[in-house]
């Protein structure tokens, strides 16, 4: 059978497959008791144990060393909180951790496609969404609509962190304070045949706990970027974490880390096994 034109000139694209490594998709889990130590922990556990993934996405084309990552952080205030071999300063890291739980200028928000800050204390939800049945047609959706807002879509900016003290405050035992990101109709539709010039929050959700008198922050993530962005992202996740932990007047628990994509690029190889 004559092979396929389309598929060897697409195998042809793929350089080849970097050597030295045996690395297998799994996921790697890290144990740390302080962030700067979680992050060298992570990325030699990467360069030695991750898998060869290329990525072949319209802006860039690549190797990485890519697998599912647990890091679980025993202390995420303790020091040091970066890393002295991180490309990130703690100036860096502290106006990033500024932005993320107070925001920037209007204009500067909003000249992103999205930001933590805007999708964490700025939701966009409705309440027609709020109180949509599961499952129904198109005539049942409309019917719900004409009911619910008289056929008016009625936005409504919701602060999830906000939410997510008051309810603590209320019932300390609640287990399902879930803050999300995602706007499927927005996220998604990127990824279809109709490519948006838009991107999607690599932050999917936090889920905080309130447990021995110690708040404790669990967060998930579809992509990130371990060596350049992960020790920024971690260090404003925890700064947010000890917000909400002093304004429940409650101690700052464990910080768990969870990628499904973490990786580090093919040009960033050299200087992470410098790590």
């Amino acid at each position: 059978m004559e092979k396929d034109k389309d598929s060897e000139t697409s195998e042809r694209a793929i350089p080849p497959e970097p050597t030295g490594y045996s690395g297998v998709y799994a996921p790697l889990v890290v144990e740390a008791n302080n962030l700067g130590e979680a992050w060298e922990f992570a990325v030699r556990a990467m360069m030695k144990r991750g898998f060869n993934r290329f990525v072949k996405a319209p802006e860039y084309q690549t190797w990485t060393k890519d697998s599912p990552m647990f890091i679980m952080v025993k202390n995420p205030l303790g020091m040091p909180m970066l890393s002295p071999k991180a490309p990130m300063t703690k100036e860096m890291a502290e106006e990033y951790a500024n932005n993320l739980i107070n925001g920037m200028p209007e204009e500067k928000e909003n000249s992103f496609d999205y930001t933590y800050y805007s999708r964490l204390r700025c939701y966009p939800d409705c309440i027609i969404r709020a109180s949509i049945p599961s499952v129904g047609g198109k005539e049942d959706d409309e019917k719900h609509v004409q009911k619910v807002s008289q056929g008016k879509c009625v936005v409504e900016r919701i602060d999830q962190v906000e939410k997510a003290i008051e309810i603590f405050k209320k019932d300390p035992t609640r287990r399902s304070v879930v803050l999300h990101t995602w706007v499927p109709k927005r996220d998604l539709e990127k990824f279809s045949l109709e490519r948006k010039d838009t991107s999607s929050p690599c932050v999917v959700l936090m889920h905080p706990q309130l447990v021995e008198g110690k708040l404790h922050l669990n967060v998930v993530m579809k992509t990130n970027d371990l060596f350049n962005a992960w020790p920024g992202n971690a260090y404003a996740f925890v700064q947010l974490q000890k917000m909400m932990a002093e304004r429940l007047g409650v101690g700052v628990g464990h910080y768990t880390h969870f990628s499904v994509a973490m990786q580090i690029y093919q040009d960033m190889y050299k200087t992470a096994k410098g790590v």
